[in-house]
């Protein structure tokens, strides 16, 4: 078994260092929707976005105090909400999330509370209240963020409180973590929250310009990000998401940017300046992922959604240059590289059989003694005599054009070709030797 892992991973790092192509990503802008106002498809203050598992696109306006509902293209569907404190009623709902049921939950910021709804709005249930506003568990103090895991868990950030909190879809406490501070595991203002497959949490700290990842019981794992404008900085991050690959994603919102990241905080891509045009942000503070990959953006200050597409731009391959002369003296090393090279031995005679390409018969091959008859095929004019010397240019005279192949000529190109290839090759045997070297010291190889 550990020699089985040891071979793969040789495969691995071979595949990398030698035939390894690297592709760039990109997003593209696919389509908006909203403008400001209440009617349906507007928005006041639109901040946070979620999307279920048919492409169903549900937007937590905080001025309306009402959820929207969407297809993935931006039609409207359905809205719910007014301004309240019973059920089906907010104030100033910040964040929603869906689970893998279509059930919905939002942030009730101002009651201190979390409701749960069917797709189409129907009120379910509810925990927290402004009566019971505190610290204790199962309590809040200004709810900020949510998001649900694949088992129906739901996860709350606390601005007020500092802290995450773990509930069941039902909202029985489970668990909590963090306290006030900037040390691994604290928080300064958690603003977003969002869950990948795993069930690791991943926290956008807005004013300590951060994410931090947890284990679906609180355990810190990792961390990223300080306050700039550089790849892997932040200016606020409001948001986070994470897609089905593991990929996180951060609504940078005083930069009006998306940035794009690994599980593990490697910068991966970015998109979005400061504007009103397609692809350009003005506060974006909600970020979703769908199960395409596709990207919705809360463009809060332009009361607007936009959604994106991953676009892969791979390199062009290099067409290779095929020789058309033949070499008058046969190569003693065999060329092994490129797409076209097929053959792994050196012949050690002269080929005795012709190529025909089209309606022309091309000679490929270098006589190496006169001849002892005269050639009948292949000329328009027969020849009658036997030449007494060999000649260095074969003229073929076919209904097509002339073709001369001139051997004498070539015999330095070929030779220079042979030459590269031969340090192609002993350029990739270095390489080969530098990944053995390599993997003996990790291995203990002898």
């Amino acid at each position: 078994m550990k020699n089985s892992v040891k071979i793969v991973m040789c495969l691995f790092l071979i595949l990398v260092l030698v035939q390894g192509v690297l592709a760039a990503e990109t997003y593209t802008f696919v389509t908006k929707w909203g403008s400001e106002g209440s009617g349906n498809g507007q928005f006041g203050t639109p901040y946070g976005i979620a999307v279920d598992s048919s492409g169903n696109v549900y937007v937590a306006d905080e001025y309306i105090d009402q959820i929207q509902k969407f297809s993935s293209d931006g039609t409207f569907s359905a809205k719910w909400g007014t301004y309240g404190i019973e059920n089906g009623q907010f104030r100033n709902p910040r964040d929603v999330a869906v689970d893998s049921s279509a059930n919905v939950y939002v942030v009730d910021r101002e009651n201190h509370r979390i409701q749960k709804f069917s797709s189409t709005g129907s009120f379910l249930a509810t925990w927290g209240s402004l009566v019971t506003r505190g610290s204790g568990n199962g309590q809040f103090d200004y709810p900020y963020g949510i998001a649900v895991d694949s088992s129906g868990n739901v996860y709350v950030a606390e601005k007020e409180n500092h802290r995450i909190q773990k509930f069941s879809s039902d909202g029985t406490y489970l668990a909590k973590w963090g306290t006030y501070g900037t040390g691994d595991g604290q928080f300064g203002t958690p603003y977003g929250v969002a869950v990948d497959s795993s069930s690791n949490v991943y926290v956008a700290d807005m004013s300590l310009n951060r994410i931090q990842k947890f284990s679906s019981d609180g355990t810190f794992l990792t961390k990223w990000g300080t306050q700039g404008t550089g790849d892997g900085q932040f200016q606020s991050p409001y948001d986070v998401a994470v897609d089905s690959s593991g990929n996180v994603y951060v609504a940078d919102a005083s930069n009006h940017r998306i940035q794009k990241f690994s599980s593990t905080g490697t910068f991966l891509a970015k998109w979005g300046t400061y504007g009103t045009g397609d692809g350009q942000f003005h506060s974006p503070f909600g970020v979703t992922v769908d199960s395409s990959g596709n990207v919705y953006v809360v463009d809060y200050g332009n009361h607007r959604i936009q959604k994106f597409a991953i676009q892969i731009a791979t390199p062009t391959p290099t067409p290779t240059t095929i020789a058309t002369t033949v070499p008058t003296t046969v190569p003693t090393t065999a060329i092994t590289t490129g797409p076209t090279a097929t053959s792994t031995t050196v012949p050690t005679t002269t080929q005795t059989t012709a190529i025909t390409t089209g309606q022309t018969t091309v000679v490929t091959t270098v006589p190496t003694s006169l001849p002892t008859s005269v050639p009948t095929t292949g000329q328009t004019t027969p020849l009658t005599t036997i030449p007494t010397t060999l000649q260095t240019t074969i003229t073929i005279v076919t209904p097509k054009p002339t073709v001369t192949v001139n051997y004498s000529a070539t015999i330095a190109a070929m030779q220079s070709q042979i030459a590269e290839q031969n340090a192609r090759i002993n350029e990739q045997g270095n390489i080969l030797n530098q990944i053995m070297t390599f993997l003996r010291n990790i291995f203990g190889w002898k």
